[in-house]
């Protein structure tokens, strides 16, 4: 009994450094960016390297009428190139106000953004609050949100909205946040099939519903030509395993000297690991699912780049705030050589099996069960927007 209550009194003391802990991570995460932002500016070859892709569309589609380039509409390529655009029209049409401000400005405004977008996916984090300001200070000295910030990429974003889905998940609302990532990353629409292996009919459909909205939003401005011209360039993509810098199994494989046929048994193995894996979450509680799903979209991705390793604060906060609290340092992983990058990955995918159910969860962090059911998933407290 006495070492019950010394491991309790324990676990109050460890719960009230996580506050100041948390504090002076964030604080650390600050300086960290602006440091970066800082030396970047001024010496990184990566400076605004996807930046420079998204703006430059944007010039083209007030120029031609289209933010493709004719080599993608063309014939086969093989994606990697600077400044090649293989997203959908909104992402274009939304860099239009930045190119009215020039590439510098635009380029500063676009940092700001994605760095308040950081600071905006920690708060909607559905953990306790001490432990989102411990993700933002992770978060910050990570290495693949770093490099997301220097590229000006827009893996950020769609993290964003991966914490939007879990934070209101199986909602309307968390319908619409992956509405807004598929555009930008359209192997999020595993989570659209994953709902509906679950019978979560209401969060699919809101997501077609959101999707389908976003499409006629933009016609007045894209029509439906630049529409079929992004299916064009997605069929377009070829040679992916192999390409410098992509981390997908197969490349990795090709990378360690391995034959192209190993390669392609490397990747089609990850793929089945990744199905899986969603399948075997399906037993588990639906927090624990969709960590799993969201980090297998990522080994089902023909392009691994390292900055999508930002998806890693989902498994990692879910960790942390059902007391496996190692699981924080998951982000800080992405500072491996290139080469273990794939297996972060998997193992980011795998891990969130180690969280206790949320039941017993609540247990093990020593709280009563219907608070901390309500940290952890707010949409069950009917308080899921505090």
């Amino acid at each position: 009994m006495s070492a019950l209550v010394d491991r309790a009194h324990g676990r109050d003391r460890s719960d009230r450094m996580l506050g100041p802990l948390g504090a002076g991570l964030a604080l650390i995460g600050l300086l960290m960016i602006a440091a970066s932002c800082y030396i970047w500016s001024r010496s990184s070859p990566g400076w605004g390297y996807d930046f420079a892709a998204y703006f430059d569309a944007a010039q083209r589609m007030l120029a031609t009428g289209s933010p493709y380039q004719v080599h993608t509409l063309g014939g086969p390529f093989q994606p990697g190139p600077y400044g090649l655009y293989l997203y959908a029209p909104p992402l274009a049409l939304l860099f239009v106000p930045l190119v009215a401000m020039g590439a510098s400005t635009g380029l500063l405004v676009w940092l700001a953004l994605r760095i308040a977008l950081l600071v905006a996916t920690c708060a909607l984090l559905p953990i306790p609050r001490p432990w989102r300001l411990v993700m933002f200070g992770v978060a910050a000295l990570s290495a693949p949100f770093l490099v997301d910030l220097d590229l000006g990429n827009v893996s950020l974003i769609v993290t964003f909205f991966a914490v939007v889905v879990w934070r209101w998940l199986d909602t309307p609302l968390g319908g619409l946040g992956l509405a807004a990532s598929l555009p930008i990353r359209p192997t999020m629409g595993v989570i659209w099939i994953w709902w509906l292996i679950r019978r979560q009919w209401r969060a699919a459909m809101w997501t077609a519903i959101g999707l389908a909205a976003i499409a006629l939003a933009t016609l007045p401005f894209t029509g439906i030509d630049m529409w079929f011209q992004y299916l064009t360039v997605l069929r377009n993509v070829s040679n992916v395993m192999g390409v410098t810098r992509n981390l997908d199994l197969g490349s990795t494989a090709l990378s360690l000297g391995l034959t192209s046929e190993a390669g392609v048994v490397m990747l089609y193995l990850g793929y089945v690991v990744a199905i899986g894996a969603i399948v075997v979450s399906l037993r588990r509680d639906r927090e624990i699912s969709y960590a799993v799903t969201l980090m297998a979209t990522l080994l089902l991705s023909p392009l691994l780049w390292d900055h999508y390793l930002t998806m890693l604060i989902v498994p990692a906060a879910l960790l942390a705030a059902r007391g496996r609290r190692w699981g924080v340092l998951l982000p800080l992983l992405g500072w491996l050589p290139l080469v273990f990058l794939p297996f972060v990955a998997t193992a980011g995918m795998l891990l969130p099996f180690l969280a206790p159910e949320r039941g017993r969860a609540s247990l093990e962090v020593g709280r009563d069960e219907p608070e901390a059911v309500a940290d952890i998933d707010p949409s069950l407290s009917g308080t899921a927007g505090a």
